[in-house]
């Protein structure tokens, strides 16, 4: 074997068994997992264990079945009524059936045992999480992140390393040996020598209102997709209410949150012009403080910020006058009781709520928009996390095949579920296979790639090119799309990987902490990942879940229920169809005029 650090090409090489990329719940999950099984583990985040990722930006919840809220977590005034069964039958309507159901079986079934762990690892920590009956957890992003860090202390034989960025796989022969890595703050280039390797990375989201974290780049979506991996249901991404106003508290996602834990309160949507928006008695019943809301909200409001109805900052108005002022502030006080467990009485996650309360109490509108936060789409994957690229596994919101084309559960459980899974799954391929050397070709080919704007001149900023992503993708591939609009989008990226892309250049030649060298890595992974979103968004001719067309607003259940799945064909996306893994359900068919009417539809039996 060639000494990497000897030749020259990276500063530091690290060696383990099992490889787990993250710094959030699939990542910790599979460290954990892999540990058990008595091999050796390193985990790398990008930022803090704990801290990074987008776990810490939860607001609402997350659950499992009701039965095992009771039996396996102990939650005594669980509804036991509500099996796993039924979440089995809710999550697989919900995806509109294009979930591969033994994925939904994996996180039904395997999940009440991980989340127990974590609120476990939470309870040590001293961390408080609410339990709603009949199967839900609410707590803060920092309650979450703190039970993390208790479960990596927990394992300390675990090596963690942060404030790493993984730029790339390491391949040999088809398989994945390892990584390369960056250190943030010394620029330091580290090669990880590993059997397998899990990714727990996350998912993208390429538009200027989102309510995630601002690195939501899809770096390991776009990193399995160079290695080999199979992309799937990229076109589904998923909006919500996010507040536009007051201006210091835009991309908070305290309007959902409050409907959601408010649920005595009325609101009126209104448009730019203060006119009410039109959503069906029906859809407000079985949407309304519920997660599919956000779907319904897509929908309805997207449909009038698209006809040029939207307010100033392209939102919509939320109208509360309709309820009393005692409703008001009863029920205001109550949320903030409720949330000074783990917030400072009257603030949402460090935000001032008083200037939002007394427009409530004022009768005056709130400015929300559609802010993206979660993407269906990703990793092509099976019930045991493997991508099919050997010693390659992944987990949470990086893979797909849970939610298909809508999410209405949780991914908090998700990430749990599937990084344990994923941890059990790579130690054992680590078992059963030899150690491979690292391509020191390959990696001088990446190192070349990813140094090359250094010695630019007079380029283009990486900063600005991810701002023209989001540009293009806010325009054409947002929540109402069509096939001029999508079109041109994907011109637009074309230009931008051909025209930019090459291009960029830093002003700043140092490797110390250098965040145009960290966003240059992140548009090329962003630029995948769009690239796939908006061609599988072109293929499919219907509207389904999250992918809404004005051009084509009907459901097709009848030749649209299919994957589509993603490609590395020579460097070109190549586009193909499956059906999905059916197991119990099976698949729906017909037509529906909209992706709300398919909710009402008395056959599918979602109610």
């Amino acid at each position: 074997m060639i000494c990497l650090k000897t030749s020259g090409v990276v500063d530091r090489v690290i060696t383990t068994d099992v490889l787990a990329v993250g710094g959030s719940g699939a990542g910790v999950t599979a460290a954990v997992a892999a540990l058990r099984s008595n091999v050796k583990v390193t985990l790398v985040s990008k930022g803090k264990v704990g801290n990074s990722g987008n776990a810490i930006m939860a607001g609402g919840g997350f659950s499992v079945d009701g039965e095992s809220a009771l039996k396996v977590c102990g939650m005594e005034n669980a509804d036991p009524s509500f099996t796993q069964d039924k979440l089995f039958d809710y999550i697989v309507k919900e995806s509109y059936f294009i979930s591969d159901q033994n994925m939904v079986e994996q996180y039904v079934e395997e999940s009440p045992k991980v989340v127990n762990e974590l609120l476990q690892w939470g309870k040590r920590a001293g961390q408080e999480f609410l339990f709603v009956p009949p199967s839900t957890w609410i707590a803060a992003g920092t309650c979450w992140g703190n039970a993390l860090k208790q479960g990596i202390k927990e394992n300390p034989e675990i090596e963690v390393i942060e404030d790493t960025m993984i730029i790339d796989l390491l391949t040999n022969n088809g398989q994945v040996v390892g990584a390369l890595g960056l250190d943030i703050y010394t620029g330091e280039l580290i090669a990880f020598k590993s059997k397998a390797v899990v990714l727990g990375t996350g998912g993208f989201q390429p538009f200027s209102l989102k309510n995630t974290v601002t690195d939501m780049t899809g770096d390991g979506v776009a990193m399995a997709f160079r290695a080999g991996a199979k992309l799937a249901d990229m076109e589904f991404l998923l909006a919500f209410a996010t507040a536009l106003s007051p201006n210091e508290m835009k991309g908070s996602i305290y309007p959902f949150v409050m409907e959601f834990n408010m649920r005595n309160i009325h609101y009126d949507v209104r448009d730019g012009n203060g006119d009410l928006i039109d959503i069906p008695e029906e859809i407000i019943k079985i949407s309304r403080g519920t997660k599919l809301s956000k779907l319904a909200s897509m929908y309805y409001w997207g449909k009038a910020i698209a006809e040029g109805r939207g307010t100033p900052n392209g939102g919509v108005y939320l109208d509360y006058s309709s309820n009393s002022k005692e409703e008001l502030e009863r029920s205001l006080e109550n949320f903030f009781q409720r949330f000074s467990k783990w917030h400072r009485y009257g603030y949402y996650k460090g935000e001032d709520m008083s200037e939002v309360k007394r427009m409530m109490l004022n009768d005056e509108w709130i400015e929300v928009g559609l802010g993206f936060e979660y993407s269906m789409g990703g990793i092509l994957v099976d019930e045991k996390m493997n991508t099919g690229v050997p010693g390659l596994f992944a987990a949470g919101e990086v893979t797909s095949g849970v939610f298909g084309a809508n999410r209405v559960r949780d991914g908090l459980t998700e990430m749990l579920a599937q990084g344990y899974r994923a941890g059990l799954s790579a130690a054992e391929f680590v078992k059963g296979t030899s150690e491979l050397d690292i391509d020191l070709s390959q990696l001088e080919s990446i190192v070349e790639r990813i140094t090359r704007p250094f010695a630019a001149k007079d380029g283009i900023s990486a900063i600005k090119v991810h701002h023209n992503i989001e540009k293009t993708s806010d325009e054409g591939f947002g929540f109402l799309r069509n096939e001029a609009g999508l079109t041109k989008t994907l011109n637009e990226l074309n230009r931008i990987k051909n025209e930019e892309l090459p291009y960029i250049s830093f002003k700043n030649k140092s490797r110390n902490y250098n965040y145009e060298w960290i966003e240059y890595m992140q548009v090329e992974n962003l630029l995948t990942c769009v690239e796939a979103g908006v061609r599988a968004a072109l293929m499919r001719k219907e509207s389904r879940g999250c992918h809404i067309r004005s051009d084509y607003p009907e459901v097709n259940h009848d030749e649209w229920i299919l994957r589509i799945i993603i490609e590395n064909e020579d460097n070109k996306m190549k586009l193909t169809t499956r059906k999905p893994i059916v197991t119990k359900l099976p698949l729906y068919k017909g037509k529906d005029e909209n992706v709300m009417a398919y909710f009402l539809n008395k056959n599918l039996g979602y109610m």
